[in-house]
C-alpha cells in the first residue's frame, strides 16, 4: 500500500472518530467501563494472592512442645523436626524469646502488662516451621503431631483456605462479567461504526463504482474502531491508578498494617498493554463485523443494478 493511501486511510479513521464523537464517547465509555472491571478483578486476586503467599511464607506452622521436656530436650526435638520430610525451616524459639515477641508484637504501652510474668513465664519453648510444599499441609501436619513431644500446633491453614477460596470467586465472577461486558462493548462499538457507515453511504457506493477494493473501503473503519479501544485502554489505566490509590489509602487509614497492598507500578505497564490489545481487538472486530455485513449487502445490489 502506497504512502499516500496509507495517510489518506489514517485520516479517514481519525475524522470519523472525530464526526461522530458522541457515539464514539459512548462506545469508548463502554469499553472503559470493561477494561475498569477487568483491572479491578485482576488488582483484588493479585493482592489476595500476595496476602496467601505471606501468610504461607510466615508462621506457616508453629509447634509447641510439652512443659516436661528440658531445654536440651526440646532442642532435639526441633532437631528432628527440621530433618523431617517437606520441612523448608524450623527455628527454635525459647520461652523468654516468645515471650520478648509477644511484648514486641503488641507494642510499649502494653508492656506493663507483661511484668506479672517475668518470674513465671507461661510460654512453653516452641518452633516455627515452614513448608516446602504446600500440597502435602494435612500429611506434614499429622507427622507433625505425631513427633514425641509435641504439645500442640498452631497454624494459619484456614485463613489461606478462604483467602484461596474468595480468589477462586473473584475469578469465576470476573470471567462471566468481563465476557459480558465485552460481548456489550462489541456491539456498542459496531453499531457506532454501523451510523458512521450510513452516513458516508454516498460515498462509499461511488468508490466501489470506481473499483476500490473492500479492503480499501473497510480500512478507515478498522482504524477508527482501534483508535476508540487504545484509547479506551489508556484512559482506563489512569482511572484504574486512581481507584487503586485511594483504596489503598482507605485501607490503611481503616486497617493499618492489614493494607498490606502490591504497587501499582509493578502491574501497571502489563495492564496498560493488555488493555490497549483488548481495546484494538475488540474496535477492529467490532468495525470487520459492522463493515463487512454493510458490504456484503450494498456490494450484491450494486450488482445487480450493474
Amino acid at each position: 500500500m502506497k504512502v499516500r493511501s496509507m495517510n489518506y486511510l489514517l485520516g479517514e479513521g481519525f475524522k470519523n472518530v472525530w464526526s461522530h464523537r458522541l457515539m464514539s464517547v459512548a462506545s469508548a465509555g463502554v469499553l472503559m467501563a470493561c477494561m475498569l472491571m477487568i483491572g479491578i478483578m485482576a488488582a483484588i486476586s493479585l493482592n489476595i494472592s500476595h496476602a496467601v503467599g505471606l501468610i504461607e511464607d510466615q508462621n506457616v506452622v508453629l509447634a509447641f512442645f510439652d512443659d516436661s521436656l528440658t531445654r536440651e530436650e526440646a532442642e532435639q526435638t526441633a532437631s528432628q523436626i527440621a530433618g523431617m520430610d517437606n520441612i523448608k525451616s524450623c527455628e527454635f524459639i525459647s520461652r523468654e524469646d516468645g515471650l520478648d515477641r509477644q511484648k514486641q508484637s503488641m507494642g510499649e504501652e502494653y508492656a506493663p502488662l507483661f511484668d506479672w510474668v517475668e518470674s513465671e513465664n507461661p510460654l512453653p519453648d516452641s518452633c516455627q516451621i515452614t513448608l516446602t510444599d504446600l500440597e502435602r499441609f494435612d500429611q506434614t501436619l499429622l507427622a507433625l503431631r505425631a513427633v514425641k513431644g509435641v504439645a500442640s500446633i498452631r497454624q494459619q491453614r484456614d485463613l489461606v483456605a478462604k483467602l484461596s477460596a474468595i480468589r477462586s470467586i473473584i475469578n469465576t465472577v470476573g470471567v462471566w462479567v468481563i465476557a459480558l461486558l465485552l460481548i456489550i462493548s462489541l456491539v456498542i462499538v459496531s453499531n457506532t461504526i454501523r451510523i458512521t457507515m450510513y452516513t458516508r453511504k454516498l460515498e462509499i457506493n461511488i468508490m466501489k463504482a470506481v473499483g476500490a477494493t473492500d479492503g480499501f473501503i473497510r480500512m478507515p473503519f478498522i482504524i477508527e474502531g482501534m483508535l476508540l479501544g487504545i484509547a479506551a485502554g489508556v484512559i482506563s489505566t489512569g482511572l484504574l491508578y486512581l481507584l487503586y490509590k485511594l483504596a489503598e489509602q482507605t485501607f490503611a487509614r481503616n486497617f493499618g498494617v492489614l493494607s498490606s497492598f502490591i504497587p501499582f507500578s509493578t502491574f501497571a505497564l502489563p495492564l496498560l498493554l493488555g488493555f490497549v490489545l483488548i481495546g484494538a481487538v475488540i474496535g477492529s472486530l467490532g468495525s470487520v463485523i459492522s463493515i463487512g455485513k454493510y458490504l456484503r449487502h450494498e456490494g450484491s445490489e450494486f450488482n445487480a443494478i450493474a
